[in-house]
């Protein structure tokens, strides 16, 4: 057996004694430090939330990359340091969060209530006082999202000009084909799947019974879990919630009557009303209250899990983060070839021991889809693999989730969509309108197979149909095998049928419902390890790549513009022939 491993563990725990031998005396003059300022300490540390919160943040935005010295924006990963700090410092007393200008979906918001019940956990960790920090959230804007949040905390503020617009959920498709047919279009669509109504905005004039049954079964699931969450933690009975949402909007001192908020006040009188004794709390801002927060000695690491977010589109090739969202395809793209090389790299990286890998897809491509999860199956065989789901992880997105020896998901996330299905939008009626004359020549029978000049003819629709089976039986036989489920079962569940995370869990389509913590800790369990600071988590990246990195920065702008203008854009939307879109459903975000 070879000692290279054994070797190599103990190199780094000779460099982490070391580093904590050379730690020790500043980490000791900065606490001395702090004790000679602590007239000065905070009692609270305000942290303020404001626009996208996206999960993590592997790179900063393009435009961030072209300015120096700008901070990067704030993710669910960052708070959730930020607050395991603040939940580390004896003398504190809390935690202010400020939501201000928020968009949050319903998921994100779902994944910050747990870090502030996280957050109590970490307050009474290792200590002999049982009494966790407080949880005081000031609200500028109300909102399902918003106040989602601020109810998993102890008190909330509202602004007195705020309303409590808590307004319920809605969905409001539209139906285009009467308009694409005014325009001289159409869209012909072949499909396996009698729920996968991805195109069916495109081709009917009114909404399907199929269709209308999904959005109401999406609707009641994300409506009870809204009410539940706000009726556990705001200590109502949920018939008094949802008369309260029929009720609103509700201005800021009703809310306050009727006991959804804590008060009303000015942002400047908290320190007055979270003081003790008649003396004004002290309030300050992370960054300014880290000089007086104790300082601790980094733990020793002693295991590394590795951490990939895919996020958008899957696509064949490489990777690409685009300066903005194009249609179809969101703010960037999955490629497979990319996301083959990182997975391979985690495999061969002896210090990682697991793999949590966080998807946030509404699908793509058959093939990329296909590739990727028999590289993460290949994978699993070597290493625990956690798939955390985001706000999607559907068709495409569940697609490549499978091979996962643990999924976990909010409950609020949209997932499932087993299904296939292709289409195309149909010209020759705008060049008629147009009068203009289109010529075809053409040698081979399917030449014009993906050509906008006519419908499939009934040989070519067979054809594509034929190609769609062979997809879907592949698609469900990965659900069969990684999920345990007979076909029989599966057949209720696919059919392009789209659920909540809570829902999937109720089928057995994931297995477990959490945060991206719960993911880490599932990883943990899996090792054998417990989930506490001695874990690292590291973003994996291929070793030396034979494709391209997602790119940050200038570049990100120019391969965006690159992939409008060139032949990639019409590659990949109609000659990456089997899409497993998620279907047009809505997305909630407050």
């Amino acid at each position: 057996m070879s000692r290279g491993p054994e070797r190599s563990s103990r190199w780094r725990r000779l460099g982490h004694l070391l580093a904590q031998v050379l730690q020790a005396p500043w980490v000791g003059l900065l606490n001395l430090r702090r004790r000679l300022r602590k007239g000065r300490w905070p009692d609270y540390v305000v942290l303020e939330i404001t626009g996208e919160l996206p999960e993590r943040a592997p790179g900063p935005p393009w435009y961030l990359g072209m300015l120096p010295f700008i901070p990067r924006p704030r993710t669910l990963e960052s708070v959730a340091r930020d607050l395991r700090e603040i939940a580390q410092d004896p003398d504190l007393r809390g935690v202010v969060l400020v939501l201000r200008n928020t968009r949050l979906s319903l998921a994100r918001a779902q994944s910050l209530a747990t870090l502030l019940r996280r957050f109590r956990e970490w307050s009474t960790a290792g200590r002999s006082s049982r009494t966790p920090k407080a949880v005081v959230v000031y609200l500028e804007e109300c909102t399902n999202t918003t106040y989602t949040v601020a109810a998993a905390g102890d008190r909330i503020y509202l602004a007195p000009l705020t309303e409590w617009n808590v307004l319920g959920l809605r969905a409001e498709p539209v139906f285009l084909a009467e308009t694409l047919r005014r325009l001289g279009l159409a869209a012909d669509v072949v499909r396996v799947a009698p729920w996968k109504s991805a195109a069916d905005a495109l081709i009917h004039t009114e909404i399907s019974p199929a269709y209308r049954e999904q959005l109401e079964w999406l609707l009641d699931s994300w409506y009870s879990q809204l009410l539940q969450h706000l009726a556990l933690h705001r200590g109502l009975d949920e018939h008094r919630i949802r008369a309260l949402i029929d009720q609103a909007p509700l201005d800021a001192h009703r809310a306050a009557e009727v006991g959804l908020v804590d008060g009303v006040a000015y942002e400047d009188e908290l320190p007055r009303l979270l003081g003790q004794d008649r003396r004004p709390a002290r309030l300050l801002p992370l960054d300014r209250a880290r000089g007086y927060l104790r300082r601790r000695l980094r733990p020793r690491v002693h295991t590394e899990i590795g951490v990939l977010s895919l996020r958008g589109s899957i696509v064949t090739g490489t990777s690409r983060e685009f300066p903005f969202e194009l249609p179809g395809l969101g703010p960037g793209t999955i490629g497979s070839a990319t996301v083959q090389q990182q997975l391979r790299a985690a495999g061969e990286n002896p210090r990682l021991g697991a793999l949590v890998i966080h998807v946030d897809s509404p699908g793509g491509s058959a093939l990329a889809s296909d590739q990727i999860a028999r590289e993460l199956h290949l994978l699993a065989q070597r290493k625990p693999v956690v798939v955390y789901m985001g706000d999607v992880a559907a068709s495409g997105g569940y697609y490549i989730s499978l091979p996962a020896t643990h999924i976990v998901a909010q409950p609020a996330t949209l997932t499932g969509s087993i299904g296939v299905i292709v289409a195309k939008i149909v010209s020759e009626g705008a060049y008629a309108r147009a009068q203009a004359r289109r010529y075809t020549f053409k040698r081979g029978q399917h030449a014009d197979l993906y050509a906008s000049t006519q419908p499939w003819s009934r040989d070519q629709r067979q054809t594509m149909a034929a190609q769609l089976e062979q997809i879907y039986r592949t698609f469900k036989g990965w659900v069969v095998r990684s999920r345990g489920l007979d076909e029989e079962r599966l057949e209720a569940l696919a059919g392009g049928r789209v659920w909540t995370g809570l829902q999937a869990l109720e089928h057995g389509l994931i297995d477990e419902l959490g945060d991206f913590h719960t993911a880490v800790e599932a990883a943990c369990r899996c090792l054998g390890v417990p989930a506490d600071e001695g874990v690292r988590l590291v973003s994996v990246q291929a070793d030396r790549p034979r494709t391209a990195q997602p790119p940050q920065g200038v570049e990100s702008l120019v391969q965006g513009l690159h992939f409008l203008l060139q032949e990639e854009w019409e590659r990949h939307l109609l000659r990456e022939r089997f899409w497993l879109l998620a279907d047009g459903l809505p997305r909630l975000k407050g």
